[in-house]
């Protein structure tokens, strides 16, 4: 069961909020409040509204999967024993699974044969695919056959407690699965209410997958690995990493491992049918194929997350309500204007309609969305009352600011599949508001309307540290920031942060919020915008579509052979420009990188290469491949 979590109170009028701060000054002054908590442990179900037992759950966003695999035929040996499918109690289950792996191999263009016992495994050839699904026992036999296989360079895809038992499925130890992972170290991640796992981007297997994407699986025990570098991990609800209990440190559920002898082993700590949800289990699909592909050696391409190939995206959000803190929106704006820092204010237009020069303040300075007319919350009123109220709030930015807003900060951060119905047919865009953490990514709603997009919000805000946490310090609100964005840069996700007038107040706190932008600024790829230009950006990326083309030879004095192509398609009726694709290539990148037959700028990561497409008009196309040099006219 999904954790349920509090409401999280939002005022509605500045003098609760000073009067709460200032009892907070008094209290303050006898409790020594508690540090920022490192950012694996932020917890973002305390910061998030709650969800009453008869309300349904938030909406599911559309999930395509935009990873394009390239049309390769590769071959592949399934593994069945019989002694396998006796050590499970449930007859059935075994031979479910197997078929389900054979399926997943399919659909990724394995070409799949079974093998049995010691005589199949030592029938499997360097070149195929061995696919050895749960599979606890095996003999000493079947284990050097299996070890002759990686030593002399194949390839494997298994799962969860591969030959850690005999034949006799007694109990051996951990060292056959050491062996062929590489892991320092093993532990079993026990039943537990909430069980997870955190892809990030920049993995073979997060093609396809946005970054973040946490899928919940059913409580059955899995395992982890403890090993160098970032990999598919053990997760809570929240996107923190949550590691074996015992204090052994292992939190990988998913590994990729290239063998000195250049095979290539993937290997994933569940069983393939624990996914606690349909659009989990669509998820843990789409991983397990993108593990199967790249043990296979199938190249496969999705666009980067974000434009210009940054790692993760920033975004400042401050809320405006009451009259008595205008002082304070107009300071922000000013500050983060003389800085050249992006940032979104949302306004409560009822509240603030009386002040034109505010407006001209928060315009010129960045962008201007809308928390509503009054601040009231949205979720549960009926689709007429919720239209109505948007399309007033909708009016009143345009009336007020003269332009049109495209982003609604619910209130509460309470919304439905009403709302944003509701508020695209207003004429908006996008909400910036929790998504459940289902995703540190940008989401896309379907509607009757038309798309909507959801800009997840993870981190702690302003309220939640100084109100919540009982601190007046503004460093500790600085730290709970940078912390903050440090798990989404982490994650390769979308950082929110967002301040309120009531508390970002001239002085060291608005210092501490403006701090996160320099922090950004010291560090290599943050995208750093306003949080309309996030939300079509998300859009425009959707659009992109990847089809790979066979290979081919260049034209005549090129001097080339092309090994890999990709065709790349610019949606119909929109320029989009910055655009990076993430290329999977699993044998290795075959030489330069081309677009439409011109080298271009790359970067060489440890599963392919990131290249870039540059500016694409509406409809247009581009050819990107890879080129072996064979002359002097070659690149």
């Amino acid at each position: 069961m999904r954790p349920k979590r509090d409401p999280l109170p939002r005022a509605k009028e500045a003098w609760w909020w000073l009067g709460g701060i200032l009892t907070l000054g008094v209290v303050g002054a006898g409790v020594v409040a508690a540090g920022v908590a490192l950012w694996e442990n932020i917890d973002v179900r305390q910061l998030t509204p709650g969800l009453v037992v008869d309300e349904p759950p938030l909406p599911e966003p559309n999930a395509p999967d935009r990873a394009a695999r390239a049309a390769v035929t590769f071959t592949a040996a399934l593994f069945e024993s019989e002694a396998n499918a006796d050590y499970f109690e449930d007859e059935s289950y075994y031979a479910t699974e197997i078929a389900r792996w054979r399926r997943l191999a399919e659909d990724v263009g394995g070409r799949v044969r079974s093998i049995d016992g010691l005589a199949g495994l030592r029938s499997v050839d360097s070149g195929e695919l061995l696919i050895i699904p749960e599979s606890p026992c095996l003999s000493s036999q079947e284990l050097a056959a299996l070890a002759a296989h990686v030593d002399g360079g194949g390839h494997i895809v298994a799962n969860w407690a591969l030959g850690v038992r005999d034949e006799a499925c007694e109990w051996r130890g951990w060292g056959p699965l050491l062996d062929v992972t590489g892991a320092e170290d093993i532990r079993e991640i026990p039943r537990r209410e909430g069980l997870f796992l955190t892809v990030p981007a920049g993995l073979p297997t997060a093609q396809g997958l946005d970054a973040g994407s946490r899928i919940e699986l059913k409580p059955d025990p899995s395992l982890a690995l403890r090993m160098e570098g970032q990999r598919v991990y053990w997760s809570d609800w929240a996107l923190n990493p949550a590691p074996d209990a015992d204090g052994g440190g292992a939190d990988v559920a998913v590994s990729t491992t290239a063998t000195p002898a250049g095979g290539r082993v993937a290997w994933f700590g569940l069983r393939s049918r624990q996914a606690a949800t349909p659009g989990d289990s669509l998820r843990l699909d789409r991983m397990i194929r993108n593990g199967l592909s790249w043990a296979a050696g199938v190249p496969s391409a999705a666009p980067s997350a974000w434009p210009g190939a940054a790692r993760s995206a920033l975004v400042f959000a401050l809320e405006v309500e009451g009259a008595e803190t205008w002082v304070n929106a107009r300071d922000a704006a000013a500050a983060f204007e003389l800085d050249g820092t992006p940032i979104t204010f949302f306004v409560v237009s009822g509240l603030v309609e009386e002040d034109p020069s505010l407006a001209a303040a928060l315009v010129e300075a960045g962008e201007v969305g809308t928390q509503t007319v009054q601040h009231a919350p949205l979720r549960g009123q009926t689709r007429q009352e919720q239209r109505m109220r948007l399309l007033r709030s909708f009016d009143h930015l345009v009336d007020w600011s003269g332009v049109e807003p495209g982003g609604l900060r619910p209130p509460e951060e309470a919304y439905d599949s009403v709302t944003l119905r509701s508020w695209k047919a207003a004429g908006g865009t996008y909400l910036l508001s929790a998504n459940e953490a289902r995703s540190a990514s940008p989401e896309i709603h379907e509607t009757t309307e038309g798309d909507v997009v959801l800009l997840p919000r993870l981190l702690k805000d302003d309220y939640s540290v100084i109100v919540r946490d009982v601190t007046l310090r503004s460093e500790r609100l600085a730290d709970a920031y940078r912390t903050g964005i440090a798990k989404m840069r982490a994650i390769g996700g979308l950082a929110a942060v967002v301040g309120h007038t009531q508390i970002i107040t001239a002085g060291p706190r608005l210092e501490a919020f403006r701090s996160v932008a320099r922090t950004a600024r010291e560090e290599e790829g943050w995208w750093v915008a306003e949080a309309r230009e996030v939300a079509e950006w998300w859009l425009l990326r959707g659009e992109l579509e990847l089809e790979w083309r066979s290979a081919g030879v260049a034209p005549p004095g090129m001097a080339r052979t092309v090994e890999h192509e990709l065709v790349l398609s610019a949606p119909a009726e929109q320029s989009v420009d910055g655009v990076w694709i993430d290329v999977v290539l699993p044998t290795g990148p075959a030489g330069l990188p081309l677009v439409d037959g011109v080298p271009v700028d790359h970067i060489v990561e440890p599963w392919g290469m990131r290249v870039s497409v540059g500016p694409l008009d509406p409809a247009a196309t581009r050819i990107v491949s890879w080129a072996s040099v064979s002359g002097q006219d070659g690149p």
